[in-house]
């Protein structure tokens, strides 16, 4: 592989050019260099915390303005004082307003409150989310147990729910919490609703029925549905608020107001991921489920999980997702087999393109909501860890989706099968990268646009480190291209590289403003890290990379997209014209090249400002083409008139006039 990098040094930033069938032209950040400004590390204390992974969160719990840090050990074995294996533990970093340097959770810190799970093998922080549940101003701290045991039987699953309130009090004493000492003031448990159901596989806040109070959705996978208690259907409930500390709730006997979202098929597994946004404009939070938890490592002592099998269950864990609609009404009773069906309420559902032998698609294993194009509607965004990237060429590369919010979601039905026009997709660079596993998103630029970070833990990088994997940041907007691959030399991304081989980072990650300037932080974790110097095995790792350093190497949003050509390489360089021209709304842009180079492809208004920059990367020799679609740096739309493309390669320019009519 030739690579050519120039370093530069005073900020840190690595720029390279890969050739390769897989290679991508990127910006670079190394979490290998610790040191370097506006980079925050976080290790774990002990060997194997991170057996079944280091799930990752932020919020602001003390009410200072700045996001704290939440990094689950999810097999952590409680205090020194009183050991219990996989009980798991979670510790809450107080942010200190600083960027930099590193935190060994081993050593005392008077910054570090730590929760211990309640009992031996409940792998407590499976699941975290932070929110104000209980409506007094301060966010609250919400964990999932899954394999706690309860009321209704063994692995009932637990939700915890902590008061920012208590949380602050203890920093301010420098004391933990332990869990083994319930009941405690501050603290509301849930229990699961059946033996085996898992609930606090996984947890979202949103105001579902629009009271102005954020309410719960907590996903109990393993759960029977309407017909059958043993079927693994899963369950989700949701749990208005507000929430009152210090109480015990058994979904055995749940509070009339619950409302609960029963699965639609045997092994389906529906709640192992959830979100919950307005994603249809309605004013009122929309719960959204999926069903993609097949052969997940959070299965933990349930190796295989389970999926939803599409339409008509004809493609085994291909992966399915719903939207449920918020409304005002509580204590409703939703059976997605009838909403299918066209008899009970009207969700949207979306299915996995492939389904059965060894790497089914699982689509739904990841789901975040965001607003990617700034129209103020959630949108959706849903990975597809193990499909196979375009036209099924690379296996486990996966895949991401963005679905736009629009209250024309109501009773949709998509189906990656036959992807429609509008549902963006994101396939990962490499075979076994699977990309998607992890999606988070934040407006980084501060442009009113949720910017895309996407995990992809089995990647080697730029950097060629074998399953370290990373962060791919991709800057959101409202025309992004309808098919980014990742292995697209021309696709503008900043790749955050893990540390160190087999980290396989960001099989997790979170976002957060934990400096308070205003930007956002990204915070992928580095799920089998090996803590400080590679001493300890498996212990996970959370890195925090600054959003305003970021701001500085993001790239333009992708609306430009290069495409190669076939022929041989031509006799001389040239840029020809562009069609159609006159145009109205995208334009064909060819040129040609006689040898390998960088270029810069920008285009111009008549009086020589920069519009857009539609490519600066080293190319190949050969004939490509560039697609324009008429939009300024910013997103923006261009005014009509004249514009001037210009090609520039090793001392040549080239200019050609296009005119945009609308």
């Amino acid at each position: 592989m030739d690579m050519k990098c120039r370093i530069a040094l005073a900020m840190g930033l690595m720029l390279c050019t890969v050739s390769g069938s897989t290679a991508q032209i990127v910006h670079v950040w190394d979490l290998a260099q610790t040191d370097r400004p506006g980079q925050f590390t976080i290790y774990n204390p002990d060997p194997q915390d991170a057996q079944f992974g280091t799930p990752v969160r932020s919020g602001d719990l003390n009410g200072d303005g700045l996001d704290d840090l939440v990094v689950s050990a999810m097999a952590g074995d409680g205090p020194a004082s009183y050991l219990r294996a996989n009980a798991g533990e979670v510790a809450v970093y107080f942010s200190q307003g600083v960027i930099a340097g590193t935190a060994d959770l081993r050593e005392p810190m008077d910054n570090v409150v730590t929760v211990y799970g309640e009992a031996s093998m409940d792998i407590f922080g499976i699941k975290t989310e932070v929110d104000d549940v209980d409506a007094d101003g301060r966010q609250d701290l919400l964990v999932g147990a899954f394999y706690a045991d309860g009321p209704s039987g063994l692995d009932a699953g637990k939700l915890y729910v902590i008061s920012g309130h208590l949380l602050s009090a203890l920093l301010e004493t420098g004391e933990d919490l332990d869990l083994a000492d319930l009941p405690i003031d501050g603290v509301t448990v849930v229990h699961g609703p059946q033996a085996r159901s898992r609930l606090g596989v996984w947890m979202a806040t949103g105001d579902v029925d629009g009271d102005g109070v954020q309410d719960i959705v907590v996903g109990a996978d393993q759960a029977g549905n309407v017909t059958s208690s043993d079927s693994e259907a899963g369950q989700t409930w949701i749990l208005y608020g507000p929430q009152r500390f210090g109480e015990v709730i058994d979904l055995a006997d749940p509070p009339a107001e619950a409302s609960v979202i029963y699965g639609a098929d045997f092994l389906d597994h529906t709640g192992s991921t959830v979100a919950c946004a307005d994603v249809d404009g309605d004013g009122y939070a929309d719960a959204v489920v999926g069903a993609g938890a097949y052969g997940t490592l959070r299965n933990a002592y349930d190796a295989t999980g389970g999926a939803g099998d599409g339409p008509d269950n004809l493609r085994p864990q291909a992966g399915e997702m719903y939207v449920v609609f918020g409304n005002a009404t509580r204590g409703r009773r939703v059976d997605l087999k009838a909403s299918v069906a066209g008899t009970g309420e009207q969700v949207m559902v979306m299915y996995g393109a492939d389904g059965g032998g060894n790497s089914p698609d699982r689509l739904g294993e990841e789901i975040v909501t965001a607003d990617i194009d700034g129209d103020g509607m959630g949108d959706l965004l849903v990975g597809a860890y193990r499909a196979d990237g375009p036209d099924n060429s690379r296996r486990d590369a996966g895949e991401t989706y963005v679905v736009f919010g629009s209250p024309s979601l109501r009773g949709r039905v998509i189906d990656m099968a036959d992807p429609p026009t509008d549902v963006i997709t994101i396939y990962g660079a490499m075979e076994g990268a699977i990309s998607g596993d992890s999606i988070s998103a934040g407006d980084i630029q501060g442009d009113g646009f949720d910017d895309l970070f996407i995990g992809v833990p089995g990647d080697a990088g730029p950097l060629g480190r074998r399953n370290a994997g990373g962060i791919v940041v991709i800057s959101g907007g409202p025309n992004l291209p309808r098919v980014i691959d990742l292995a697209d030399p021309s696709v503008p991304i900043v790749w955050i590289e893990a540390p160190d081989v087999n980290d396989f980072s960001a099989y997790w990650a979170t976002a957060g403003d934990m400096d308070g300037d205003g930007h956002v932080d990204v915070m992928p974790n580095g799920m089998a890290g090996d803590g400080p110097f590679n001493v300890r095995n498996n212990a996970g790792e959370l890195h925090v990379i600054s959003g305003a350093e970021l701001t500085g190497y993001l790239a333009p949003r992708p609306t430009a997209i290069l495409e190669d050509g076939k022929s041989a390489v031509p006799s001389q360089i040239s840029l020809t014209a562009n069609h159609p021209n006159p145009f109205n709304s995208t334009t064909i842009i060819p040129f040609s090249l006689v040898a390998d180079g960088v270029i810069d492809l920008s285009v111009y208004d008549l009086v020589g400002r920069h519009v857009q920059r539609l490519r600066s990367a080293w190319t190949k020799a050969g004939q490509h083409h560039v697609r324009w679609d008429g939009r300024a740096t910013d997103g923006s739309s261009v005014a009509s008139g004249p514009y001037l493309v210009r090609l520039e390669m090793a001392g040549t320019i080239l200019t050609h006039k296009m005119l945009l009519l609308k």
